[in-house]
């Protein structure tokens, strides 16, 4: 049964995927395109907010170390999605990690 759930819960995703990207390329508001496809716009962000959940929880932050010059401070660059963010690299690894736990999990 659950391999059924999990089949349907896909399929939903991928139909809604669909529907939001029709909803972004049309060029209309969210409300226009909702109220013309006879959709509930409480549905309609009830759908992107779960693509976006399950895109963010694909991506995990990446730490790369960045190269300087000779004589100044060694950096620690952390990459999520788009984001990017430059910290010295004696930063507080504890803090660093609840920091971005948070991040993982802020809705």
């Amino acid at each position: 049964m659950t391999d059924v759930l999990a089949v349907r819960n896909e399929y939903r995703m991928q139909s809604w995927v669909e529907i939001i990207r029709e909803c972004q390329e049309s060029g209309l508001s969210n409300r226009e395109f909702c109220s013309q496809r006879g959709i509930s716009e409480k549905t309609y962000y009830y759908w992107l907010r779960k693509m976006r959940t399950a895109a963010a929880a694909v991506i995990e932050p990446q730490l790369v170390r960045v190269d300087n010059p000779v004589g100044t401070e060694q950096m620690i660059e952390i990459r999520y999605g788009r984001t990017e963010l430059k910290l010295p690299e004696n930063v507080d690894l504890k803090a660093l990690a609840a920091f971005l736990n948070a991040l993982r999990h802020h809705d």
